[in-house]
């Protein structure tokens, strides 16, 4: 082999390391990917074949073609699922390529469906009135007006055929009210409720038959019960823009799209909240993952945004240098005494799940900084400790098997 042709391969070798390189530890976060469409509901059935506003990809969303299956959408399996959007009902048993029209009760208007299974289905709407179905959509009627024709049902979620919840607003904008059923819509109790200038209950999840969110605004909250809605918390979140969308591909994993452009997500099953970073100012009414790191995300103005890495690293955590440093390092903060705000920087030399966690001196957890999956490379962190009150705290970063703890002193 001439000399030549040995450096011509060894050259070809060296840009194919660095593309495999840059792909594997280059976070992207959220790409907009430039659609002719957006802000209506997503459903994926794979990693590559999904629905978003009317369109749909077999590629994971580098094509796209119209369907004309938009709405609220809801897939007990595979391939059947249903949309609304008004009072249109339509039914699809090829995810969406071809469809036809299911006829509702008279003056019916829905805001949201869901079909626990391939029979059983229920949605909710406008005058506070349930429907529901036992026979695949062939046949609607109205189970129940829990409430009064004065009440907006904006989100219903069944985790069987029987249990399942409500939630929703006065017209008049007294109240915001959740409610659930064991009895598949029969009875409904409320379970919580809320003068609603603490916020619409515009969004709900439930992980499992305990487990559930409830996402509003005006307050900076994010609710959650543990105990099948029998009792909520209020945790914080970074935002008091309305939410409208809130997806778990795990227990412990989630997002919530919002109005004005903004993602939160938590790590740890809702106790903390983090920003995103993406890159629009549209309001996002749909989000939805595939799995803890793979999801997309539609809004306003034709925008449809997707993520391969989890969204990339929370609003606060800024890459100093993506080279791949030889050694985990935690560096002093600065500056140390400071108030309110300091600067953390690390350096991590292999992709992992990290966090850095703030202590006070007594060694109780006082802050979650952030939690997140993090490329190679060297990062600066803020931290604002406008609400703390002076003293020592100790910051400690976990990353893979590395740990590592400092002090700092808030000086007001």
């Amino acid at each position: 082999m001439s000399t030549k042709t040995r450096n011509i391969k060894v050259s070809i070798f060296a840009v194919f390391f660095f593309v495999a390189i840059t792909s594997i530890y280059t976070q992207q976060g959220w790409q907009n990917l430039n659609t002719t469409f957006g802000g209506g509901d997503i459903h994926f059935k794979n990693i590559n074949t999904g629905i978003i506003s009317g369109y749909k990809t077999t590629n994971a969303g580098n094509n796209w073609y119209p369907i004309n299956f938009n709405g609220y959408l809801s897939f007990p399996d595979q391939n059947t699922g249903y949309s609304t959007g008004g009072g249109l009902l339509y039914k699809t048993t090829n995810f969406g390529d071809n469809y036809f029209m299911q006829n509702l009760p008279p003056g019916i208007i829905l805001n949201d469906i869901n079909f626990p299974n391939v029979n059983i289905g229920y949605g909710c709407g406008e005058t506070g009135k349930i429907v529901k179905t036992i026979s695949g959509g062939d046949n609607w009627f109205i189970v129940s007006n829990p409430l009064n024709n004065n009440y907006n049902l904006y989100n219903i979620q069944f985790i069987d055929s029987e249990t399942g919840y409500v939630s929703g607003i006065t017209y008049f904008l007294d109240t915001s009210v959740v409610m659930k059923t064991t009895n598949g819509g029969n009875n409904w109790n409320v379970q919580y409720y809320l003068p609603s200038n603490w916020g619409i209950f515009s969004a709900m999840y439930f992980v499992n038959t305990l487990t559930g969110y409830i996402g509003a605004a005006s307050k900076g909250y994010m609710l959650k019960s543990t105990n099948g809605g029998v009792n909520w918390l209020q945790y914080n979140i970074p935002t008091s823009n309305r939410i409208y969308s809130i997806h778990f591909p795990s227990a412990n994993t989630g997002y919530a799209s919002c109005y004005s452009g903004q993602i939160i997500k938590t790590t740890n099953a809702g106790i903390n909240w983090f920003l995103q970073t993406t890159g629009t100012g549209s309001s996002l009414r749909s989000i939805f993952f595939i799995n803890d790191l793979t999801g997309y995300c539609s809004g306003e103005n034709n925008t449809v945004l997707k993520t391969t890495d989890g969204g990339g690293a929370p609003i606060g955590i800024s890459p100093i240098s993506t080279e791949v440093p030889k050694d985990f390092v935690l560096e002093q903060n600065y500056p140390n005494p400071f108030n309110p705000v300091t600067n953390i920087n690390f350096s991590i030399p292999k992709a992992g799940f990290t966090s850095i966690r703030i202590y006070d001196i007594m060694g109780r957890l006082v802050h979650t900084l952030f939690e997140t999956q993090l490329a190679p490379g060297s990062y600066k962190a803020d931290w604002d400790a406008s609400q703390m009150p002076s003293g020592i705290y100790i910051y400690r970063i976990e990353s893979g098997n590395y740990t590592q703890s400092r002090k700092m002193i808030l000086i007001k």
